[in-house]
């Protein structure tokens, strides 16, 4: 300092002034940058970047104005800044969410159709199972019934012999008994006869009917004398 000079007290206040506009200037484009920073991040997020446009838009406007206004204003409008790059965030996340929330939805739907279609595959297999089974059934029980058939044809011819065998026995009986019958009664004539004629029956007659009697044989002719003079 020059020896023998002293500085205005208003050369002073503007110095000090100069000293904290210029300190205030540092302390806004910092708070600026680290505003835009975060707008800047946001934006250039791959999954939030491009789903809250319009929000980021209101908090670069928001920013633009906190880099022109004065001392009194800044604070006020960097909470502003602040709240509208939070909302920009937010309503990014909420978009990201609902759509994944959306695809999810989505991909529910498509393995419940799957699932649909597999069960609908699954119960057209069985009815397909069930109708082959009730035909193997339906065929079973025909032919059951054909051999039923003929097994019952079977019994009703073997009904049919056996009523047969019966009756020729039946018939056979009846004439072994008519037999036994003329059998007796011929012995019976013939005991009669023998009763009557004083003589013993013989004894063919008591097993068979009585024949007719024999022709007697003619008498011998009588021998004639000789007349007299012959010899």
């Amino acid at each position: 300092m020059i020896r023998g000079f002293r500085p205005s007290r208003h050369a002073l206040a503007v110095a000090l002034a100069l000293f904290l506009c210029s300190g205030s200037a540092s302390a806004r484009d910092e708070e600026y940058q680290r505003l835009s920073d975060r707008i800047d991040r946001l934006a250039g997020d791959p999954v939030l970047g491009q789903r809250a446009p319009a929000q980021l838009d209101r908090a670069r406007a928001a920013l633009a104005e906190f880099k022109e206004a004065g001392r009194r204003d800044r604070e006020k409008l960097v909470y502003l800044v602040e709240r509208r790059i939070d909302t920009a965030q937010a309503a990014a996340e909420a978009d990201y969410l609902e759509n994944q929330r959306t695809e999810l939805q989505r991909e529910n739907d498509r393995l419940q159709l799957a699932i649909a279609r597999r069960d609908a595959a699954q119960a057209r297999a069985e009815l397909e199972r069930q109708r082959l089974q009730s035909q193997i059934r339906a065929e079973e029980a025909e032919r059951l019934a054909r051999e039923a058939e003929a097994a019952r044809a079977e019994g009703a011819q073997a009904a049919q012999a056996a009523e047969a065998a019966r009756a020729e026995a039946s018939q056979a009986k009846r004439m072994a008994d008519a037999q036994a019958r003329a059998t007796a009664l011929a012995r019976k004539e013939a005991e009669l006869e023998a009763a009557l004629s004083g003589k013993a029956p013989k004894a063919d007659a008591q097993a068979k009917p009585k024949s007719k009697p024999a022709a007697k044989p003619a008498p011998k002719p009588k021998k004639v004398p000789p007349a007299s003079g012959q010899p």
